[in-house]
């Protein structure tokens, strides 16, 4: 009976015989590396746009004046702060932009379209459409003051900022003129012309002051790709 025991002590399973649970594999060096990363920068990244923002909606001090180009960079046009949802600003003109092309004919000669009414296509857009595009509502409109403040006394571009705006409302001109042009064009000219619109129960006189106001901006070159 002891040799019976002994043989069954010999083949009981031993708790070495069942190996436990492995330990998982850690991750490479350069995902570790990674992930502290990330840990590291988006914190970072969040308190710098909140200090950006801070500065970009307080009141002008020192601090944002010395850093008015980095929080223009930022803030604009992705994170642009202001108040209109709760206190919308109603357009107090009427505007309407057109756009002219100029080419060269193969006789050499320079040839010169019509005026075209860009922002009448982008009102057919928005008309009776229930649910209209922002581009159509904002974009031109909003180029335009944009071009507006940042040329106040005439149509030199003396900053890298105003060389930006006129290539802005240059490139939407193009873009919209270009599907109603009959002709490839080198050049393209912007005409704005602005109505005032009167208080409601006409409290002023109808007088210069509603006149509307046209200014015609510089011919602009148009490269080979439309912009």
């Amino acid at each position: 009976m002891r040799q019976a025991h002994g043989d069954l002590d010999e083949i009981e399973p031993r708790l070495d015989d069942f190996p436990g649970e492995a330990e998982p594999p850690r991750p490479p060096r350069a995902l570790r590396v990674a992930k502290r990363a990330v840990v590291v920068v988006c914190p970072a990244v969040v308190l710098v746009h909140l200090v950006l923002v801070f500065l970009y909606v307080a009141p002008s001090n020192p601090i944002s004046q010395r850093l008015n180009g980095p929080i223009q960079a930022w803030v604009s046009p992705y994170f642009e702060q202001n108040w209109l949802l709760f206190a919308p600003n109603p357009e107090s003109n009427k505007t309407k932009i057109f756009a002219r092309t100029g080419w060269t004919t193969p006789a050499g000669d320079h040839a010169t379209s019509d005026w075209f009414d860009i922002s009448a296509v982008d009102k057919a857009d928005t008309r009776h459409n229930p649910f209209p595009s922002h581009t159509t509502q904002n974009m031109l409109r909003r180029s335009w003051s944009a071009y507006q403040s940042s040329h106040p006394g005439g149509d030199d571009s003396n900053t890298p900022w105003a060389l930006l705006r006129a290539k802005y409302l240059r490139n939407l001109a193009v873009q919209r003129v270009a599907p109603h042009s009959p002709h490839p064009f080198q050049v393209v000219q912007v005409k704005v012309v602005t109505q005032p619109i009167p208080p409601p129960g006409g409290t002023t006189d109808q007088s210069d002051a509603n006149e509307p106001y046209t200014r015609v901006l510089p011919w602009w070159n148009v490269a080979p790709d439309g912009n």
